[in-house]
This record gives structure tokens, C-alpha cells and sequence, in this order.
């Protein structure tokens, strides 16, 4: 029996969102769970220390929530039942070896969102039990939505929800940059902006069966203002330029993965 059912090794922002949403939730208190970070100083109320060591000798889920540079240069003793990896472009293969885990190890991609209980988390399909698979769905569902991927499609959901968030926050700037430069003072732009790109996608997903070309022509009607934008759009080929966008992001996922 282990004396903490949880360990971080590494504290950053996205770990901290985890244990808020797992404390939110009630899944473990804070005597359940124990922390090693660089500073050693208090974290949020949870044991905290430098030792990782101690950590994954002593939790029986460990979480690497570190950069990968750092994972790669650290060397400590893994005894954790389960291995859960936050860590961008390292493979569970990588990390079973390097921790000896013989194949106990689970990788998971979340979202930035996932720091206000609105992310988006990639698990990657593996061969551990119903248990470990279900406590590691539980702990991300607190902070978010969760589904489980081959993890050789990664790299595609690094393009896709891991950098998702960036493209969404480019697109919401240039309509409010958009809404100014019509006439409207930053503030309503921003808050017209938000409040309508927040209601179309709660439209999607109150209609899913509903074809996107669908939900596009149900706001357009021919002559009229709407269908302007979309065939601005269409002319410098806006669908485009975001699939080539993701794509070199893929890309550069499989270069950093594969150490190019």
C-alpha cells in the first residue's frame, strides 16, 4: 500500500490545474496526493519536496508534468503502479524504458482550457487495466472532456486540441480588430465577439448531426450581408490556410518527437 494515491513530479501551471479539478471534484483529498518541485516550497497545500525519488517510490500513480528537456536529464527510481505522462513529444515507450515500467505507462495530451475545467485531453489507447484507464479518464474528466486515441495519431491531436486553443484566440483578435475597425469601441467588439463564437459552438454541439456546411448557409441568405464575409472568405481560401497551418504544425510535432 502506498502512502499517497497520486505524485507530480513537476508543479507547473497544467499540474496545478489537474489538482484543482481533482480537489473540485472529490476524487482524493490533499493528504492523497504529494508533489516534488524544484523549489520545494509549498504547493497549494499538498506534501511537497524535491526528493523524486521519494515521490515515485511512494505514490502509486506518478505524473510527469515536466518539460521534456528536464525529464530526459533527470535519473530517479520509478516504484509507481501507473505512469501518467503530460509531457509533450516523449512516447510511452521512451518513458517505460527510461523508468523501467514495463509497458505502465499512459499518455495524455490536454488542453491549456483544461486550467478553467474547459479542456480538451487526448488518452492514449494502451494495454493497462480497466482501473488504471478509468482512474486516469476520472482525473482528467474533472478538468475537462477526455477521449481515448491510437497514440501513433499524437502527433495529428497536437494540431488539433494541443495547439488548438492559439488558433481559436487568433481568430477571435482578427474579429474584434475586425468589429473596431467598423465602428465599434474594443469593449463591445470583444464582448459581442466572445458571446457569439462561444454560441456557435454550443450550436454545433446542440446539433450534431447537422452538417457545418449546413449551420454556415442556415446564417446566410443570398443577397444579403452574411454570404459577403463567407465569399471573402472563400476567395483567399480561409479553409486553406488553416489546414496548411495545422499541417506544418503536425510536422514540427514529428520533428520534435522523433529529436529533428
Amino acid at each position: 500500500m502506498k502512502k499517497y494515491k497520486l505524485g507530480f513530479i513537476g508543479y507547473g501551471n497544467m499540474a496545478k490545474a489537474i489538482v484543482g479539478g481533482i480537489l473540485k471534484s472529490e476524487i482524493l483529498s490533499k493528504s492523497q496526493i504529494a508533489v516534488s518541485r524544484l523549489s520545494g516550497n509549498e504547493a497549494d497545500g499538498l506534501f511537497c519536496t524535491t526528493d523524486n525519488d521519494y515521490i515515485a517510490e511512494n505514490c502509486e500513480y506518478l505524473v510527469l508534468a515536466v518539460k521534456p528537456q528536464i525529464f530526459k536529464s533527470i535519473d530517479f527510481s520509478c516504484k509507481a503502479d501507473c505512469v501518467i505522462s503530460i509531457m509533450a513529444g516523449v512516447d510511452s515507450n521512451f518513458i517505460s524504458d527510461k523508468l523501467k515500467m514495463n509497458g505502465k505507462v499512459i499518455r495524455v495530451m490536454p488542453n491549456t482550457p483544461s486550467q478553467i475545467g474547459k479542456g480538451a485531453t487526448a488518452i492514449a489507447n494502451n494495454s493497462l487495466s480497466k482501473e488504471h484507464n478509468d482512474f486516469c479518464a476520472e482525473i482528467f474528466r474533472s478538468v475537462g472532456e477526455v477521449c481515448f486515441i491510437d497514440e501513433d495519431k499524437f502527433d495529428a491531436v497536437t494540431c488539433v486540441s494541443g495547439s488548438g486553443p492559439a488558433y481559436a484566440y487568433y481568430f477571435v483578435k482578427a474579429m474584434i480588430d475586425g468589429g473596431v475597425a467598423n465602428g465599434l469601441d474594443k469593449e463591445t467588439a470583444k464582448k459581442l465577439t466572445l458571446d457569439t463564437v462561444i454560441g456557435a459552438c454550443e450550436m454545433v454541439k446542440a446539433h450534431p448531426e447537422t452538417p457545418l456546411g449546413v449551420l454556415i448557409s442556415n446564417v446566410c441568405s443570398k443577397g444579403g450581408t452574411t454570404i459577403e464575409a463567407v465569399n471573402v472568405f472563400e476567395k483567399n481560401q480561409m479553409d486553406k490556410t488553416v489546414i496548411d497551418a495545422m499541417t506544418a504544425c503536425r510536422v514540427r510535432s514529428e520533428e520534435l518527437r522523433t529529436g529533428k
